[in-house]
């Protein structure tokens, strides 16, 4: 007899069963996974951090999962480092894009600015707010 529970505190082997089982799955149609990740990150003298992202190889891509630059350092060229720093990891893996997503309260002109180009929307999917999808394609 199988039963559906719902857990607010869920260990974590719990959770890797559930990600595994999708994993296996994806290997079953796409072959064998890239789902190794990195993070790259902007720190001071003392390894403060300041910013970072942190990234997923997939099969031809990167995902950019996260990325953040601390306010006191926007808008002086850092997360154009920081990006540019990702994308070479990517293509020295042999990956042709670069893929992530924000909100339309977060940084979409900064990600166009940089060659990423919007593939998808999802209008007020949260709090009335967009999320967005975007794509850079790193070589040919």
């Amino acid at each position: 007899m199988y039963k559906i529970i719902v857990d607010h505190n869920p260990n974590e082997a719990d959770n890797a069963m559930v990600k595994e089982g999708l994993v296996s799955f994806n290997e079953s149609i796409t072959g064998e996974p890239r789902d190794k990740e990195f993070s790259i990150f902007l720190k001071n003298d003392s390894d403060k951090i300041f910013g970072g992202l942190r990234a997923f190889f997939d099969t031809e891509s990167i995902y950019i999962e996260t990325f953040w630059v601390d306010e006191k350092l926007r808008n002086q060229g850092w997360g154009t480092k920081l990006l540019y720093a990702a994308e070479q990891e990517a293509i020295k893996n042999g990956c042709v894009f670069s893929l992530l997503d924000t909100w339309s309260f977060q940084a979409e002109e900064f990600y166009l600015k940089n060659g990423y180009e919007q593939i998808g929307e999802i209008k007020n999917y949260w709090y009335h707010h967009s999320k967005i999808f975007l794509r850079k394609r790193l070589k040919e």
